[in-house]
């Protein structure tokens, strides 16, 4: 379960969020809509930890998570603008988190080909990320946040692109 608990995000004199507390239970799918700079990719970013609130707290199933940096949070976030590591090739960009996390050769192999087939991805597998279309693209920084097994996985438009 994710909390946040009076949270605003202050820029300067410029307020990007104002006081949010909201609860998002463990197994359920919520969507945060708004119109175009209302402050949805910045509420995210504070969920993942990109991004610290100037006021308020993040709790993570009961723990006050508010400055625990992102690399030691379980959650995975996918833009909109996909990000993908361009000299890799798509296997290696689906299995950086799991290498990162030492998961074994044989671990990393299945979860990445299950990823690929779910998505449609397994004959790019040997290619880079720019010899891939937009849509194929969004996939395997879909593919990479399904490997991770994140406890939350936050998804900024990550429909926009795909084909």
């Amino acid at each position: 379960m994710l909390e946040l608990k009076g949270v605003s995000k202050q820029v300067g004199d410029e307020t990007h969020i104002g006081e949010a507390t909201l609860t998002l239970e463990r197994g359920t799918l919520n969507v945060l809509l708004g119109p175009t700079l209302s402050g949805k990719t910045t509420l995210m970013r504070l969920m993942a930890g990109l991004d610290r609130p100037t006021r308020g707290t993040l709790w993570f199933d009961g723990r006050d998570v508010t400055g625990v940096p992102v690399q030691k949070r379980n959650i995975a976030m996918v833009y909109q603008q996909f990000i993908n590591y361009p000299m890799m090739t798509v296997y290696d960009n689906i299995a950086s988190p799991m290498r990162l996390a030492g998961a074994d050769r044989a671990t990393i192999d299945r979860e990445v080909r299950q990823a690929a087939e779910l998505l449609k991805l397994t004959p790019y597998l040997d290619r880079q990320p720019l010899n891939l279309s937009g849509g194929q693209q969004q996939r395997t920084a879909l593919a990479r946040a399904i490997v991770k097994k994140a406890g939350l996985v936050l998804l900024d438009e990550p429909l926009a692109n795909l084909d």
